[in-house]
This record gives structure tokens, sequence and C-alpha cells, in this order.
């Protein structure tokens, strides 16, 4: 159960914020129909406890056991304080104030002591906040639901009931549906969220979440005109106060008929609603307070006087301080203080941490002037999750997606770049289309290795529709949740989309020379358009020729483009390579050894057996499987070669096969940089192939020989090199290694 919770704790916590709108609805629904359960606070009450719980024993942190201990022992002199004072009546509204104001604290210490192992996406938030506007806008349109006020203004809040809180949640996540909408490219879903959510906040009735938004339009605007200035890109400038010029004056015409312009009126036509009734709720509250005894001044004076419930001022630091007296507010604030004082980032602001710091300025703000932000657990978990958002975790989040963990040169390359990378520094997960492979075994604990499959049903809308909904549930719950991903394996288009969707800082690996599987530019162009490849911070070739062939196609696409060969464990490999086999190299012959694929479009092993064939003193060893294998051993029975062609099929350890071997080769017709050219050359075997490549370290050139692809010309160039003494070469790979691997952490660490 423990281990089932830890990785899924995420999900956990963004379930519950997602069901926010909905518990709020029920509230609200009770609350119209007289129905006396609060089921708001008792949904949220079991959610801190279980949290707490999880805080110290699933995941050990201790620490938080003091603080716990403080508010406990304060609870328990507020609790005896209404028993002194107030003779113990309505003990249960007292404690429900208590609760509702210390949910705050309480789980805050929860969240940020966990704060490493949870990761809530933005489009869980922005999410949340659609629900609460489309369970607003449908009773509006409708014309059912309730009024926002009982007299005197206008507005509408269809079924909930505190339009303090819900406006407070709308707001405070306002600056993260400007994230989202800037970072969608889809214009026509943008202006239906912008307009509903613009008819909303105008229809509520409240002035706080419009001026939420034209502050938090505001300072974006400041934001992007200082970007721009400084980067002397004046037409952005011209452009966008032009654009801002004419949607206020459309603003302005619409405006006048809501129900928050018909409330200023009122307001400036009654002298008493034109200023607050909260700072009379203040004096009437520091009257009472001034009369109470110094036990109460110290630990609050609650929320009833002379057994009825009192007003709240709904400015929550003087709610919290009458209330919860001096020792309430100082345990409050200074928990809260010190975890604001650890999270915040003085470092360089992206616009998205920017707008993030929007939020913490409305919670600051709207906590004085409007309250209910902090004192109010629907809200306050909003709030939280806000804050926490602004933490620099201790590990950065990598995302790497690929089809499977088969035996393939991708995967195999993909095993060996997770397994270098410092798992001290970086936090991996691996997302497969499928959760198989004989490399799912190798790869090093500690690294996250999930499934997300997609669906092969034959009735094409069903598998639309289920597709459709696993890509959906995903991104709301991991949308841009990691510091980088990378789609790993080019042809795979889930692979793309889910990369695409975790992260802004993304890489995309391209393992081949794509103009030799396209040789038509309007097919090569759709393969890569079609991956989005203009939308990926760096594109990664694992050759200088696959790079420099792109770079043809996509000439302004050339500084996005790096070069970082495959990575190999030469350690791990010479060490294998001593362990034992039955298999030994045939007398009086030379060994050609093939690992990979046996896939006839790109590898071509019929080249292979014709050498065989040709050839008589040579014999071939085959490592591996794929969709053209009995057509190859086929033809080897065919050619009655079967004494000297051998099918071992697929091996997790291939390196004691090729220590036997004279030659390692490869007859593909296209090729990125094999990780079969690294694992030969720490072997010390040279390398027969019929693709050249190179990347800043390793020219194939050096340490095999190329041949040419024509069988006729290949036989006669294999018999050259048989004859020839061994290229006796040594590179320190791993050097080179190290070095790529800090290249990859910049990439991974921007």
């Amino acid at each position: 159960m423990n281990d089932f919770i830890k990785k899924n704790i995420t999900l956990i916590i963004g379930i519950f914020i997602l069901l926010g709108p909905i518990i709020d609805l029920l509230t609200g629904l009770c609350v119209h129909l007289e129905i006396n359960i609060s089921i708001g606070i008792i949904v949220r009450i079991i959610f801190l406890v279980f949290i707490s719980l999880i805080t110290i024993f699933t995941f050990k942190k201790k620490k938080v056991i003091i603080p716990y201990l403080i508010i406990g022992i304060y609870f328990i002199l507020y609790i005896l304080g209404i028993v002194i004072y107030k003779d113990g009546i309505g003990m249960f509204q007292e404690i429900q104030g208590l609760v509702k104001v210390f949910y705050f604290p309480v789980l805050f210490i929860s969240l940020y002591a966990i704060r490493n192992d949870i990761r809530i996406s933005k489009m869980t938030l922005f999410t949340t906040l659609f629900l609460y506007l489309i369970l607003i806008f449908i009773p509006l349109v409708l014309g059912i639901g309730y009024d926002t006020y009982e007299i005197t203004k206008e507005g509408t809040l269809g079924f909930y009931n505190s339009a303090n809180e819900i406006s407070g949640i709308i707001s405070l996540l306002t600056p993260v549906m400007f994230i989202i909408l800037v970072n969608s490219k889809n214009i026509i879903p943008k202006l239906v969220l912008l307009l509903i959510y613009l008819v909303v906040i105008l229809m509520i009735g409240t002035k706080i979440p419009l001026l939420t938004f034209v502050i938090t339009l505001v300072l974006s605007i400041i934001y992007l005109w200082y970007i721009s200035f400084k980067n002397k890109n004046y037409k952005v400038i011209a452009s966008s106060g032009t654009i801002i010029l004419l949607v206020t004056i459309i603003f302005t015409i619409i405006i006048s008929n809501t129900n928050f312009y018909n409330n200023k009126v009122t307001e400036v036509f009654n002298n008493e609603k034109l200023f607050s009734p909260r700072l009379s709720f203040l004096h009437d509250k520091a009257l009472d307070y001034n009369d109470a005894s110094i036990y109460q001044k110290v630990f609050g004076i609650g929320y009833l006087k002379d057994g009825q419930e009192t007003k709240m001022i709904e400015m929550d630091y003087f709610d919290i301080y009458y209330s919860h007296g001096i020792v309430g507010f100082l345990i409050f604030f200074i928990i809260t203080l010190y975890i604001l004082y650890k999270i915040l980032d003085k470092g360089k602001q992206s616009y998205e941490q920017f707008l993030l710091h929007i939020s913490l300025l409305l919670i600051i703000v709207l906590s004085f002037f409007t309250g209910h932000i902090i004192t109010a657990p629907s809200v306050s978990i909003i709030a939280m999750i806000l804050i926490l958002s602004l933490t620099t975790r201790k590990k950065k989040d990598l995302l790497f997606t690929s089809y499977s963990m088969d035996l393939g040169g991708i995967e195999k390359a993909l095993l060996n770049l997770v397994n270098r990378i410092n798992l001290d520094k970086y936090n991996v997960t691996i997302i497969l289309e499928k959760k198989q492979g004989i490399f799912l075994d190798q790869i090093k604990e500690g690294i996250e290795v999930t499934e997300l499959k997609v669906s092969n049903n034959k009735i094409v809308p069903i598998r639309k529709i289920i597709n459709f909904l696993r890509k959906l549930f995903y991104k709301i719950f991991n949308y841009c949740n990691y510091d980088f991903s990378c789609c790993y394996t080019t042809y795979s288009y889930s692979s793309n989309k889910l990369a695409l969707m975790t992260s802004n800082n993304t890489a995309f690996y391209v393992h081949n020379d794509y103009r030799t599987i396209y040789k038509d530019d309007k097919d090569f162009y759709e393969f890569f358009n079609s991956r989005n490849i203009t939308e990926y911070k760096n594109i990664i070739f694992v050759s200088n020729e696959n790079r420099l062939g792109f770079v043809e196609k996509y000439p302004n696409l050339r500084t996005k483009c790096k070069v970082f060969n495959n990575f190999i464990d030469t350690e791990m490999i010479k060490q294998q390579s001593e362990e034992p086999i039955k298999e030994k190299k045939p007398k009086n012959h030379l060994l050609f050894i093939y690992v990979g694929r046996l896939d006839d479009d790109a590898k071509k092993i019929s080249r292979q057996i014709n050498l065989v064939k040709e050839i008589d003193n040579i014999d071939l060893w085959i490592i591996g499987d794929g969709p053209d294998r009995k057509k190859y051993e086929k033809e080897v029975k065919e050619l009655k070669l079967e004494k000297r062609i051998t099918f071992f099929g697929k091996k997790s350890n291939p390196f004691p096969y090729m220590k036997q071997a004279d030659f390692v080769i490869l007859t593909s017709d296209y090729e990125g940089f094999p990780v079969t050219y690294l694992e030969a050359i720490t072997l010390h075997k040279d390398i027969i192939t019929t693709f050249p490549t190179s990347d800043d370290s390793v020219d194939i050139n050096k340490y095999g020989y190329v041949i040419s692809k024509d069988q006729d010309k290949m036989v006669e160039e294999v018999k050259k090199i048989i004859s020839k003494h061994r290229i006796e070469k040594d590179l320190d790979l791993e050097y080179g290694q190290i070095r790529r691997m800090k290249q990859l952490e910049k990439m991974f660490n921007d």
C-alpha cells in the first residue's frame, strides 16, 4: 500500500483538486435545500487526515510531528478557553471555525514536506477552473440556479453557495489560465474558453474576479513590453498596443449590460455600499476583543458571542488574529512565512514563473481585502498548490518516451543513456507504448517505467474515443510537468505527442538518415511535419551525416540540431564478454557476426547471406529477431548454408559471441550511428559496413571498412578486406561519453 501511495501521490492529490468543483456544488445544493450536512468540510477533513498520516508513516517525514504537536497543543488551549469563558456553548461551531482556519497551515506543512514527491500540473488547476466556470455558465444560460446575493445586488452563482469563496478560487487560478492559453496553439478553443470566463466573472456580480483579470492582463502586457523593448522588438509593442486598445473599447461597451456594472452603479448611489462594511465588522470585532479576558486575547475569542455566531470581518489576517489570539496568529503565520521563505526562488523568471508570482501576490492581497482565501479550505488548498508550484525541486524531472524495450538499436541506446544519468540529480521516467522487452530488467533501479497503451480496437470510433480519453486524462495530470522530455523513438507518433505535452524543454531523437527512407521530398516533409518537428526545442542526431541530411531539408532549424552519439557501458561490455558460452568459433573459418533487428526493409541481411555463399572461408552468426527471420531462415535452408549460418535469436548479452568474431558486419541500406559500432570498438573488433557515419569523436573509416551496397562489388571488396591485417586503433570511448553527458545535462537543466 505504501508503495502504491508513493507512486500515485500526485494522481491522488490531483484527483482531489479536480473534485473540488463537484464537492462545492453538492455543498451549495445542501445549503440551498436546507439539508444540514456540510459535505465540503467533511471530505476535506478526511483528505487532511489522510495527507497528514501518509506524510509521517508513508513518506517518513518525522520533522512535521513537532509543528503538528504545537498546533495540537494550541487546539487544546483554544477549546479550554471556550469551556472556561463560554461554558462550552456552541462548541461544534467553535471547533468547526478552528479547523477551517488551521486547515491551511496543517495541510501546508504536509504538502511542503512531500513537495519533491508531487508534481501538480497547471492543466489540473486549469481544468479545475474550467469546471467551476462551466458549472456556473450552464445554469446562467438556462436561466436556473440561485442568486449570488439575497438583496440589493445582482448576480448569479449557479448552484454554488459562497460567492466569496468561488470568486477567490477563480481569481487565484486566473494567472494559470493565462499560462495555458498562451501555450495553446488552438485559437478557437482559446476564444471559447476566454468567452465563458468573461461571461461568468461579469455575471457573478462580485468585483474581485474582474479586477484580478485586469491586473493579470496589465502585468502580462508590461512583462511582454519589457521583454520586447529589451530585444528591440518594437513591432510587438505596437501591434499588442493596438489590440489592447480595440479590446478595451469593445469591453467597455459590453460591460454596461452586466451584473458587475449594475452592482457598481448601485454602490455609487448608495453611500453605505460605496465603502465596504468590512470596516464596520472590524470595529465590532475589535470591541469584542478588547472586552475579552487576557487568556482569550492570547488564545482567541472564537466565533460566538452569547451563544450567537458573530459576523466574520472577511479580512483573513484580522479574522485569524481576533478569533485565535496572539498565539494562534503567530503559529499560523510563522509556519506560513517559514515555508514561503524556503520556497521562493530569487533567480531568473520565465513568463510562467512571473504569472505564478502574480498568483502569490493575489493570495497575499486578497487575503487582506476580501478574505475567504487562507481561511476557507476550498480556496486555501488552491493557494497551497500555487505556492508550492514556485518551489525549486530537489531533483530535475526527466521523461523519455519510446515504443518498447525489446531488442533493437534504439532500445539499447535508450537503455545505455538512462542508465548513465545521475539519479542523485535527476528523477527519470520512461513511458512506453508497450511495457515489454528483454532490456526492461537491465534498467537501473530507481528509474520509473510506465506504460501508456494505444488502443488497437478494430471499431474505429471506439478506438478513437479510447485513445482521446487516455490522452486527455494524461494531459490533465501531466501537462508540462517535467523539466525535460524526449521523444526517443523517432517513428512513434504517440511518443511524439507525449513528449511535446509534458514539457516546454523538449528534444526529438533522430536515429537514421531519413533521406534514404523517404526519397521523395514530399514524404520526408510529411513524416517530420506529422511529428511537429518545428515545436521541439532540441533535435538530436546520432551522427553528423544524419544532421546534415536533415538540415538540407530544414535549414531554418539548423540552430536546434545537435549531434550526440549513442552511449554504451564499456566496462559492462568487457565484463559480460567474459561469460562462458557453449558455442565456439569455427576452425579454419573467419567469423562474421550481425547483432540487430531482422528487418529486410532496412537491414538487408540477405547481402550477408550472399557473402557466405560466395566466400568459402567465412561463417555468419546472426543475433536478433524481427519480422523477416523466417524469410532469412528459409533462404539459408534453400542455399544449404545451415552449417555456416546460425540464427541465435534474441540475446540480452551478445558480447561473448561478438568477442569470438573476426568482424562485426552491417549491410543496411541506412543507419544512424549504430550502438553495435561502439560495442565492436570496445571489444577491438573490426567493422564491415555499408553505411559510413561519424560524430565528433568517432569516424567509422578509422575503425572499420565501408563497402558497396552492390552485391557483386561487396563480395570482391570483402575478399580484399579479409586478406588484410587487422585495424589496430584504440579509442577512449569513456572520455567522450563523460563529455557528452555533461552536454546533455546542460540541456536537461535549461
